[in-house]
Formats: C-alpha cells, structure tokens, sequence
C-alpha cells in the first residue's frame, strides 16, 4: 500500500495511490484526475486555462487538455465520502479539518 505521504511525489505514483483507495474507478479516469489534482496544485487556481497550462502532455494541445481538465471536473463523480477517504489523508494535519 503507498503512504499517502508519497503519493504526491510523483503523477504515476498518486494514480496508483488513487487506485488502490478508489478500485472501481478505471486506471485512465483517475490518471486524469490526479493530472488535474497536481494541476490545481502547481497552479494554484481552479481555473481550467491555468491548470491545463500546468499539465504536460507533449503530443497533446491546449485546447484538448483544457476539455481534458473540464471533462474531468464534470464527470469525475467523486463523492463525498471518496474525497474523505482518498484525499484528506494526504492534507497536513495541521490543515485537516473534520
């Protein structure tokens, strides 16, 4: 099982991190949603132009990430009780907040 310590080190590294925690969820589905999770992270924004800016896919063009970033934020389909479970644990605690 990956640490949740570790799993923000690396894109290939957090999609397994989501895998094991979310395993019905399809490997490519949640590779998406951990590009647009680092994304929002290196941007600092929720703004799709700003995270598609920061998702490096070399064969691909701004416009198609940027519907990448939007599919993702409209069907990502992650419940409340997905987010508890996956991503809380990889908050500091001192930023936790249940």
């Amino acid at each position: 099982m990956i640490a949740p310590e570790t799993a923000l080190h690396h894109l290939d590294t957090f999609t397994r991190y989501l895998k094991e925690r979310l395993p019905h969820r399809r490997r490519d589905s949640l590779r998406c949603v951990a590009e647009v999770l680092f994304g929002i992270i290196q941007s600092e924004s929720t703004l799709h132009r700003k995270i598609a800016h920061e998702i490096h896919r070399p064969q691909a063009t701004t416009a198609s990430i940027i519907r990448m970033v939007a599919r993702v934020f409209h069907d990502a389909g992650l419940s409340q009780q997905d987010v508890l479970d996956v991503l809380l644990p990889l908050l500091p605690d001192r930023k936790s907040v249940v």
